[in-house]
């Protein structure tokens, strides 16, 4: 019972929906993306109110406290990537708390596909600015001797490989963490229930207990991994554009 729960993080169980051949977490990206257009476009044919308001202070906190400090006026022009990227993170966990569905974020290929498209915008973004020639000048550190630039610059590539493979990994990772956490937790009840029953009884107060404060942590890492995944993105993406 435990793997079928858990195997999805892995897995993606095709379906038919409507006619049309998606996959669970597929469909569930769709979802999102709807309800994303859906709040933004109301949000942004209101001149007042709560929800435009909420949503002006997303966009002014990835604009004002990840992507300016770090790009500075060259990154004013990837505000409407990085506000995306935060933004689908964001409401893909929170959706994804919700009974029956999936959260996409929990899936390594897709989190992988979210890497890969900041990796595209890091390597773009540094040839636009740079040139070709500058953009593999980034991968050779300032002072090197030329003796040593053979060594260096595979090591350079390789890292850059290696800090998008951590952007896929640590969100795959920490969102699942949190799945496991609730499932062995409400799994408690049962390992002692199949000792004693009446123990199996006293132990649901507890655990549930314990279950709704979890649940309630994961609210609050729902943001931080958002945050977190955005941050790192345009760090890598200033690490990449500065020429030594």
């Amino acid at each position: 019972m435990i793997d079928e729960i858990l195997e999805h993080h892995i897995l993606d169980h095709s379906l038919n929906f409507f006619g049309l051949p998606l996959t669970q977490v597929s469909l569930m990206m769709l979802i999102v993306s709807a309800v994303i257009l859906f709040v933004f476009i109301f949000a942004a044919h209101r001149k007042t109110g709560r929800l435009r308001t909420v949503a002006e202070m997303f966009v002014m906190f990835v604009r004002d406290d990840l992507v300016l400090p770090n790009l500075h006026e060259k990154g004013r022009k990837l505000v409407p990537f990085f506000c995306s990227l935060f933004i689908f993170i964001l409401f893909s966990n929170y959706l994804g708390m919700l009974p029956w569905a999936r959260t996409v974020t929990a899936n390594i290929s897709v989190t992988a596909g979210l890497a890969l498209i900041s990796l595209f915008i890091i390597v773009g973004q540094s040839i636009k600015n740079n040139g070709f020639w500058g953009f593999t000048k980034t991968f050779i550190p300032g002072g090197v001797p030329w003796w040593l630039i053979p060594l260096m610059f595979p090591l350079e590539v390789l890292s850059l490989i290696i800090r998008i493979f951590v952007l896929a990994i640590r969100l795959f990772a920490n969102m699942t963490a949190g799945h496991i956490m609730l499932i062995s937790l409400i799994s408690f009840i049962f390992i002692i229930g199949m000792n004693s029953i009446k123990a199996g009884f006293v132990s649901v107060a507890p655990v549930i207990t314990m279950t709704l404060f979890v649940s309630i942590l994961e609210l609050l890492v729902a943001v931080i991994q958002a945050y977190v995944f955005t941050l790192l993105s345009v760090i890598f993406t200033s690490l990449q554009l500065e020429v030594h």
